[in-house]
């Protein structure tokens, strides 16, 4: 590339002999002060603590001493949000100096109100019963979940062998949606998110004015709804429904035909258009283009929460949740009566989260298209 640069730039002249000792000083300079500022940034961040890898720690017994005493010396590198047990009572004597925090409900409390990297279980391979049930318990949390424990005579992947400072563990489980992954999935959105905003704001400009036209009462309806790492958030909407009439926990699922709805609020849930507000939501940083649809707390399946249908219900917050998902394309959307219909939704979710990738979130918006244009065509 220097060499046909060099060509291009004396135009078929010899180019002089100075010139690729000029090159290679100034391409030195660039990645200098590209390395210094990238330094100066990681200081930065260092001071702040944004790289310092937070863990939560169950269990106390001796492996877990033994993990806590070896991250003593790792100064900025990791810190100990807490410890947590549910068996209290049975702490050995010479381990009550250490503190507890609660137990694992306590931890999944903790994990809404504060950032946590890394989950450990430190519990004896003989308590296997025990370590399953934690594990289950520790499903739904955005976290990446470690074993350590007496690992001597156990078959591992090479892979999942690792080390936490001077710790070595097991993994068991990552996030699934982490590091550029992460980023990428986050610039998808923003874009995306964008592009379509601007592209249909004639469409929320009409909408909005129907709705005003229609019947009495705000634009937008504001509902709370669970989101990433099981926290609550405000999903945005048209407003559909006449005014007192509305569900903000979901007590109660619209039906087709729900006398509750306006017409124009019929309109608008026929073409979904009534979801497009939640493109701010997107903005926000609160939910992505592509995801398992988010639920209100009390929605309910044959009269029964959602949670209590599906043991693995909550996995699904271990992502952001989209406007469109896997589970939507694949025909599993509107209402959800029966266990069987909930748990088709939940198994689709799961799946889009374990094979995550841009091309099919890609593949996922084309289909969501298609499924509209199809729909306009038949009315």
């Amino acid at each position: 590339a220097t060499v046909v640069s060099l060509f291009l730039l004396h135009e078929g002249a010899t180019p002089s002999r100075g010139w690729p000792f000029v090159f290679a000083l100034v391409s030195l300079g660039v990645l200098v002060c590209h390395r210094l500022a990238l330094w100066r940034v990681i200081l930065h961040w260092r001071r702040q603590g944004r790289l310092v890898q937070r863990i939560a720690v169950v269990g106390v017994n001796d492996f877990s001493a033994t993990f806590l005493e070896r991250l003593a010396g790792q100064d900025g590198t990791f810190a100990v949000t807490g410890v947590y047990d549910d068996r209290q009572s049975r702490i050995p004597a010479h381990l009550r100096h250490i503190h507890v925090r609660g137990g694992v409900a306590d931890l999944m409390a903790a994990s809404r109100q504060e950032r946590i990297d890394m989950l450990v279980v430190a519990l004896p391979l003989v308590a296997a019963d025990r370590i399953n049930e934690v594990l289950s318990q520790l499903s739904s949390l955005v976290a990446d979940v470690f074993l350590t424990t007496d690992v001597a005579g156990m078959r591992y992947v090479g892979a999942q062998f690792t080390a936490i400072g001077a710790n070595p563990v097991v993994s068991v489980g990552e996030r699934p949606i982490k590091d550029w992954q992460a980023v990428k999935k986050a610039l998808f959105d923003r874009l995306v998110g964008g592009a379509v905003l601007v592209a249909a704001l004639p469409v929320l400009a009409a909408a909005a004015l129907l709705i005003k036209l229609d019947s009495p009462g705000p634009v937008l309806f504001r509902q709370p709804r669970v989101g990433f790492d099981n926290r609550m958030f405000s999903i945005f909407k048209f407003r559909t429904m006449h005014v007192g009439m509305t569900d903000l926990l979901a007590d109660r699922q619209t039906t087709r035909d729900d006398p509750r709805i306006t017409r124009v609020g019929r309109w608008l849930r026929k073409y979904s258009v009534d979801e497009l507000p939640q493109l701010f939501n997107v903005l926000l940083g609160n939910m992505s283009v592509v995801g398992p649809r988010p639920h209100a707390p009390n929605t309910k399946a044959a009269n029964k929460l959602f949670a209590d249908v599906v043991g693995q219900y909550a996995v699904r917050h271990r992502v952001k949740p989209g406007i469109t998902g896997w589970a939507q394309v694949n025909g599993w959307r509107g209402e959800t009566r029966t266990e069987e219909q909930l748990w088709q939704r939940v198994r689709y979710d799961l799946d889009y989260i374990q094979d995550w990738s841009l091309g099919l979130d890609v593949k996922i918006l084309v289909l969501t298209v298609l499924r509209e244009i199809r729909s306009t065509t038949a009315f």
